[in-house]
């Protein structure tokens, strides 16, 4: 058989790749099988199958190939920097992790590679508790004054730098990835946790007022949905997305409200549960999260005691869709965060909730 040309496996090699991105893994594979007889395109085959593995959790067999596709181009990158990220999630996987991030970040040849190993190995040393390491790591950066192309990218390192305890570098970042994308809502929220944690509450309600208006605009916007990228980096798209209506969330709360002890639900009786879509502006004003899953206001049981009050726990449907990637996943979402605002009407504070497993 005729050898295809460069054109047509570039072709075909683009459509396995597409397969795979919409989650097509065994169209993927088909498509890989069909050109394992072109040697031009063997490596790529080979990244191919581990991205397959990666995706079917196939630890083993993807690092097999990828150690594969290292000893043939030593100076390749992308073999390198995927073992950092797949070993990084392996219990134990640390340590090798960092050492594959390490030649990543020295064999990158052009900016996406090279931000991207500096991303995975400035992550693995703050799971590895070295913040100092990861601060170092992350001063390789192009300078903050200098945007960069990807938003999200330009976040990530904004999270990062958090992390790592460098606020006044991460303020910089994300003052200049504000300029530059206004309606980027993710942005705005992360400068007012920062600012939060600096104890500027005038910045924090500026940045979170904000925040909410991006967020009821999102929310509001037709077709409206939230791609789920991990704590604090939603991508906003549009398409098909999980929703929950008023009445969905209202039956979770019923249910889990049915499933506590008698003697805690009695208690529970004339505290109201309302579903609201976003924390009230004028909750955000007096310093409320505008992502906050649920919300208890007025006076714990011990204060109702001695001065009965009006109380009421509110569960924020959109944010609680923010968070959620699925039906289940948003139901536990529900339970813990309704579980959470009634320990505070019972006066558990913080730390004892997050002990009991209510976070």
């Amino acid at each position: 058989m005729a050898a295809m040309s460069d054109d047509k496996i570039d072709v075909a090699m683009q459509a396995a790749w597409e397969a795979l991105e919409s989650g097509d893994i065994d169209g993927a594979r088909k498509a890989a099988s069909a050109l394992k007889s072109e040697e031009a395109a063997a490596m790529e085959i080979v990244m191919l199958e581990a991205a397959c593995d990666r995706e079917e959790g196939n630890v083993e067999s993807a690092l097999a190939r990828l150690t594969k596709a290292a000893e043939t181009d030593p100076d390749w990158c992308t073999p390198e920097l995927w073992m950092a990220e797949i070993l990084a999630d392996v219990p134990g996987g640390q340590a090798e992790a960092l050492r594959h991030a390490r030649k990543a970040v020295d064999l990158a040849d052009d900016e996406d590679e090279f931000l991207a190993a500096i991303g995975c190995k400035a992550a693995i040393e703050l799971e590895m508790d070295r913040p100092a390491d990861a601060r170092a790591t992350l001063k390789e950066l192009p300078s903050a004054d200098v945007p960069l192309d990807d938003p999200m990218v330009a976040l990530e390192f904004a999270h990062l730098l958090a992390e790592a305890e460098n606020l006044d570098e991460a303020k910089k970042r994300l003052d200049v990835l504000v300029d530059g994308h206004p309606d980027f809502s993710d942005a705005w929220y992360l400068q007012g946790v920062l600012a939060e944690r600096a104890g500027d509450e005038k910045a924090k309600v500026t940045a979170w007022l904000k925040t909410r208006e991006l967020d009821l605009a999102d929310a509001d916007a037709p077709g409206h949905s939230h791609s789920h990228d991990g704590e604090g980096g939603h991508d906003h798209d549009h398409g098909d997305c999980l929703h929950l209506s008023e009445s969905d969330v209202a039956s979770i709360a019923e249910e889990t409200l049915e499933a506590i002890p008698e003697e805690l639900r009695n208690l529970l009786r004339d505290v109201p549960v309302i579903v609201a879509d976003l924390p009230a502006a004028a909750d955000v004003q007096q310093g409320a999260d505008p992502r906050a899953l649920g919300l208890f206001h007025g006076a714990t049981q011990a204060e109702q005691s001695a001065q009965p009050a009006l109380t009421e726990i509110v569960l924020y449907r959109k944010n609680i869709e923010r968070v959620a990637h699925d039906e289940e996943s948003a139901r536990e979402e529900v339970e813990t965060t309704l579980l959470h605002e009634a320990g505070h009407f019972f006066g558990l504070d913080e730390k004892t909730l997050a002990r009991l497993g209510l976070e």
